[in-house]
Order: C-alpha cells, then structure tokens, then sequence
C-alpha cells in the first residue's frame, strides 16, 4: 500500500464550500485598502502557491512578485474564481476540462505580461 501524500493546505478549506458554491469574481479596482485586500489577496496567495506547484510553473510565468504587479494578479485571481467555479458541485462534468483549456491561454498571457516587467529572480522592478 502506496502512502498518500498530505493534503494541499488550501484545499482542505475549499472541501466543504465547493458544493454548490458559486464564487464572486474579486474586482481588486474597489476593494478597500487593508482587512479586505489582504483578505483576497490571503486566499488567492494560497491558491496561487498551489498552482505554482501542481504545475510546476516558474518565475517566467508566476514570478515571486506577482502580486505587485497588477495584470498578473487580475489573470491569477480570473483563473481561481474559474478553477473554484469548475470543482463546484453544480458544474458539468467536463468543467476542470475546459478549465486547463482556459488555463492555456492564461498561461500565454502570464508569461507575456510577465516579460514584460523585466522582473527576474531576486530582482523586482516596480514599473507596472
């Protein structure tokens, strides 16, 4: 008998809510400065170290600063609303299907937005 690996830490928190749960897409443009953004900005950081691992992403794609740069951060949270909305117990069966589809197109769009930056490795530039 095979050992089974240890759950995701976020993924556990999600468990019980995916069943006919319907998420909000976050318009991070009219959150309120403080409790609210580092609300969104915990879940979706969970979420996105999560991505980051399961795929085997790299800097090139989800640099370490994503989260200050504001087309990356809108692509990563788009991307977790949809993941949450194709896991739910109301979505059709081949939703995580045509999610990894969208998730193709995101990724292209991430690694341009991410060339973009200039940032690199250890080295962040705050010019978008």
């Amino acid at each position: 008998m095979t050992e089974q690996p240890e759950p995701d830490n976020f993924l556990p928190q999600l468990r019980d809510a995916l069943n006919g749960f319907s998420p909000t897409p976050v318009c991070w443009a009219v959150l309120s400065a403080g409790k609210e953004i580092d609300e969104q900005l915990g879940h979706l950081t969970d979420w996105v170290n999560w991505l980051v691992d399961r795929y085997a992403l790299d800097h090139r794609t989800v640099p370490p600063c994503w989260n200050q740069h504001s087309a990356v951060l809108e692509e990563l949270s788009a991307l977790r609303t949809a993941w949450i909305t194709a896991h739910s117990g109301d979505s059709f069966g081949d939703a995580p299907f045509r999610w990894h589809a969208e998730f193709a197109f995101a990724r292209q769009r991430l690694n341009d937005w991410v060339a973009r930056t200039g940032c690199r490795p250890g080295e962040h530039r705050s010019n978008t």
